[in-house]
């Protein structure tokens, strides 16, 4: 299965009927074409009541590929960092709570990625991988394009225990390390549906 988000909302690619019972107020399409994504945005933009839009398929591998050739995809390395004192790294952005992540250049490997950019977002060193977890997807506009950022993740840790310092021109503001309370009470309550499924699928 695949989720690919539009702010709060998501478009779900699967060929298990059963799973689209799981969503609610949506929207189910048992056939895809490509040129049906223009109006399966518009719906999932315009329409209040619609909050997801399941394409249930037999081949929904295809269907997902289909529909990425929409778009301009940009593909972004990030990571769920934990530190001695078992707390979670996090960053404030643009008001909303967020992990550290970020484009991945040229030549870039995801791991070197990933690790660079929570560097540079954080200002902290000592990062180890421990294992891969799901990529995310998320669609969003940038001036007059529709892109569509893959962003893959990772579980880190940590042994960095000196200042954390935001890197302001990237218009973060905060960087804390928060306990699962603290993560519970603050940011679940005010990030984005992709991190909070992240969250939830890590915790699993």
């Amino acid at each position: 299965m695949y989720k690919v988000f539009i702010n709060d909302k998501v478009i779900c690619f699967t060929n298990n009927t059963e799973k689209s019972n799981l969503f609610s107020n949506g929207l189910v399409l048992n056939f895809f074409l490509p040129n049906i994504t223009p109006f399966v945005l518009d719906l999932l933009y315009d329409d209040d009541k619609i909050q997801t839009v399941i394409v249930v398929v037999d081949d929904y591998e295809n269907a997902f590929n289909e529909f990425q050739s929409y778009f301009k995809v940009i593909r972004a390395a990030g990571g769920i960092v934990s530190n001695n004192k078992d707390k979670k790294l996090f960053i404030y952005r643009l008001d909303r709570w967020d992990l550290p992540k970020g484009k991945i250049e040229k030549k870039e490997g995801i791991k070197e990625a990933a690790i660079r950019e929570i560097e540079e977002e954080c200002g902290i060193t000592d990062l180890t991988i421990n294992k891969q977890l799901i990529d995310t997807f998320h669609i969003y506009k940038l001036k007059d394009e529709i892109i569509l950022k893959q962003t893959y993740w990772f579980d880190m840790k940590s042994t960095y225990e000196g200042e954390l310092i935001p890197e302001i021109e990237e218009n973060i503001t905060k960087v804390e390390w928060l306990t699962d309370a603290q993560i519970t009470d603050k940011v679940l309550k005010n990030t984005y549906a992709s991190i909070k499924e992240l969250l939830n699928v890590s915790e699993h």
